[in-house]
């Protein structure tokens, strides 16, 4: 099916309107024109790749060399005379910015790794993991009387095949 320039560009600059009944037609006629409009679909597919990428770009940690590594590609494609121009010197010495939290985060995190290992350490020490287990047993055997009073002998054998119903 063949679509031309108007039916896509309307599709795309369409307008809500005040009321939301109309959205949702709306939606649904863009919906539709998507999945039959190769062109759009091209339109999607790349914008949500960019989007990916985005993300990727954000949540990954960068180096520190990164910004002389751009600048030295970035003067790769200059002309030579550009290319060894004083200007140029600066760009593939420059060093990003790092703040006091980037050089100190090795710090950090063996700071950190240490707390975390002397709070187990004070948590078994004070038997909290002991009160846990006891209260985890005791949840369990309120459970477990529950389900006796409350289900019929062969379905409690299912759920509990190892103990005999405990009613009372």
């Amino acid at each position: 099916m063949k679509h031309d320039k108007n039916q896509c560009r309307s599709a795309r600059n369409a307008r809500c309107g005040l009321f939301g009944s109309f959205k949702l037609r709306l939606l649904q006629q863009l919906d539709d024109h998507v999945a039959e409009c190769p062109k759009c679909q091209r339109r999607l597919v790349m914008t949500n790749r960019v989007e990916l990428a985005l993300m990727l770009t954000k949540s990954q940690p960068y180096e520190m060399g990164l910004l002389a590594r751009a600048n030295n590609k970035a003067l790769d494609v200059l002309t030579h005379s550009l290319r060894f121009a004083p200007k140029s010197t600066l760009l593939r010495q420059a060093k990003s910015d790092v703040n006091r939290v980037e050089k100190a985060r090795p710090v950090i995190e063996r700071v950190l790794n240490v707390a975390a290992c002397l709070f187990v350490v004070i948590m078994i020490k004070t038997g909290v993991s002991n009160s846990l287990q006891d209260c985890k047993q005791q949840g369990e055997a309120v459970i477990h009387n529950y389900y006796a009073r409350n289900l019929d002998e062969q379905l409690f054998n299912e759920i509990f095949p190892e103990d005999s119903p405990s009613i009372g």
